[in-house]
């Protein structure tokens, strides 16, 4: 158990991007206070190697330990290179997977948009499946199956289709291997560079043997050192929630697609269960997604993410993720800043109450 241990400031986590690989923003990063830099693999074009060793040597610089993290996607495929799209309810499309087929054939003049691997995905969809992107904002339903696409109709939704935007498949169960071969690839190359990551995080995990053939992968590529983050995305994965927390090093709450699989209307009191059980086991727990997507956008919290803050902090976990706050983002360096000093106040808050054992208990105002 780690009740009894003294309080601990959550970590800020930055994701590597667009807005955040320069070397000199990622000395800005660390000074501003992040100590996990998480490397997103599924966006495969992205110089992951390079990248690592430019915050290995940031970090060396400066004397400042950090910890890095390859997150890997599993096999759920992303849409292929297009130019931005932008729906109406009800308005069809045709996904199509221009590994297998070099046309699309279109049964009326509808958008088509391309999705690499989606004919791995074919024998497990039915019409009417629910296909989700951009963590659920828009929702497609399934209404033709061919050969190697499928059409279906805008069912809500507002924003943007855009390349690399990755697919959730909330009816389909199982959809998505855990360990692919291109990971295998990236880990070899990180292997062979000598730069170890310090986690390597599994997406749209489903059951504890699902960590433990994970595992096995990663130690005959990296060795044994490298731990394993067991990422909470899955109603399967919340279901054997005591078992993979056993067997992972650490969690990850990720709450875009957990929210989608579980209910929204669930997820607080699910994210609150998670991290209390990981900390029982002394495992490392990240909350991630959606911390301060609009405060990177217009340098102005809302106040629904300085209390998500706060929770965090009173929840005890080990760290925040940042993803889009850093990726594609405006002010990258300002989010890690603000992230670290609210979760810095609240933690001391907290440490400092005299009723904070007591989680429905009135808190002193300090």
């Amino acid at each position: 158990m780690r009740t009894s241990e003294n309080w601990k400031v959550p970590d800020v986590m930055a994701t590597i991007g667009p807005t955040l690989e320069k070397p000199i923003d990622l000395h800005r990063a660390i000074e501003a206070g992040a100590r996990w830099f998480r490397f997103p693999c599924g966006y495969r074009q992205r110089p992951h190697v390079e990248n690592a060793r430019a915050v290995r040597m940031a970090a060396a610089q400066l004397g400042i330990p950090i910890q890095l993290l390859l997150d890997l996607p599993s096999s759920r495929p992303r849409t292929g290179g297009m130019q931005e799209l932008k729906l109406s309810v009800g308005q069809r499309v045709m996904f199509w997977d221009l590994e297998v087929s070099d046309t699309a054939l279109a049964p009326e003049p509808i958008a088509v948009v391309p999705l690499p691997g989606l004919v791995e995905l074919l024998p497990k969809l039915r019409r009417q499946h629910r296909m989700w992107f951009c963590d659920g904002r828009l929702s497609f339903v399934v209404e033709e199956l061919q050969t190697a696409a499928v059409v279906a109709r805008l069912e809500k939704g507002t924003i943007p289709l855009k390349s690399s935007n990755s697919l959730f498949l909330p009816d389909s169960q199982s959809a998505f291997s855990v360990f692919t071969s291109l990971d295998r690839e990236l880990l070899s190359a990180m292997a062979a560079a000598q730069l170890l990551p310090d986690w390597v995080a599994l997406s749209l995990i489903g059951s504890p043997a699902d960590v433990r053939a994970a595992r096995k992968e990663i130690r005959s590529l990296l060795g044994p050192s490298v731990r394993v983050m067991a990422k909470f995305e899955t109603v399967a994965a919340v279901d054997s929630a005591t078992e993979i927390i056993h067997e992972a090093d650490g969690i990850m709450v990720a709450r875009g697609d957990l929210g989608l699989a579980v209910g929204y209307i669930s997820l607080p009191s699910i994210q609150e269960q998670l991290v209390a059980a990981a900390r029982q086991a002394g495992k490392t727990t990240i909350i991630a997604t959606q911390v301060l997507e609009v405060f990177a956008e217009t340098g102005v919290p809302q106040r629904a993410e300085l209390s998500d803050l706060s929770l965090v902090a009173r929840q005890r976990a080990d760290a925040v993720m940042l993803g889009k706050e850093t990726v594609f983002s405006p002010r990258p360096i300002e989010c890690i800043r603000f992230a670290r000093e609210v979760l810095t106040f609240e933690t001391r808050r907290f440490e400092n109450c005299s009723q904070v054992s007591a989680p429905n208990s009135e808190l002193e105002l300090l």
